[in-house]
């Protein structure tokens, strides 16, 4: 990339990749030269995939968008990354009100933390905003059916992981 290249990090757990974050990872790559799908270890959650395992998943969901890649934060501020990166936004996505709230404390967090860090933020689509990975998971343990809230290999990993 070159020192003019707008640079969008789009950080989330990803435990697991959803079909709403593909669509915001997707939408995202026609906005920016490049896309980094950070995945950043939450420490308050326990998860079900390990982040390397979660890189593989999200590496195999954006194998088709080819200015879009991935990355683990295995510790440190999120804001200390995008400076190292030189990355032009935040992507956050937004499914409804509540996740306006906390989104918008997150931004002020970090552009307190780095203040050349902009957040752009967008809209679930409509299709997306019932999805996320704590309903997912909880409805994967209880053998239902995910088929259209994460993509094929994720669902497989899913049932493979929970069938041990």
């Amino acid at each position: 990339m070159t020192n003019n290249a707008r640079i969008g990090i789009f950080a989330g757990s990803f435990d697991p990749m959803t079909l709403g974050h593909l669509d915001l990872i997707t939408r995202s790559s026609r906005l920016f030269d490049e896309v980094i799908v950070l995945i950043a270890i939450n420490t308050s959650k326990q998860a079900l995939f390990t982040a390397d395992e979660r890189l593989q998943l999200v590496e195999e969901s954006i194998k088709d968008l080819n200015n879009v890649r991935v990355d683990i934060l295995r510790d440190g501020l999120v804001a200390n990354y995008f400076a190292e990166k030189n990355a032009t936004a935040m992507i956050r996505g937004v499914r409804n009100t509540i996740d306006f709230e906390y989104e918008s404390g997150i931004a002020i967090a970090n552009h307190l933390q780095n203040p050349n860090l902009e957040t752009v933020t967008l809209f679930a689509d409509e299709k997306y905003r019932h999805l996320s990975s704590s309903l997912i998971k909880e409805i994967a343990r209880f053998d239902g059916n995910i088929s259209q809230m994460v993509p094929k290999h994720v669902a497989e990993a899913m049932h493979n992981k929970l069938s041990i």
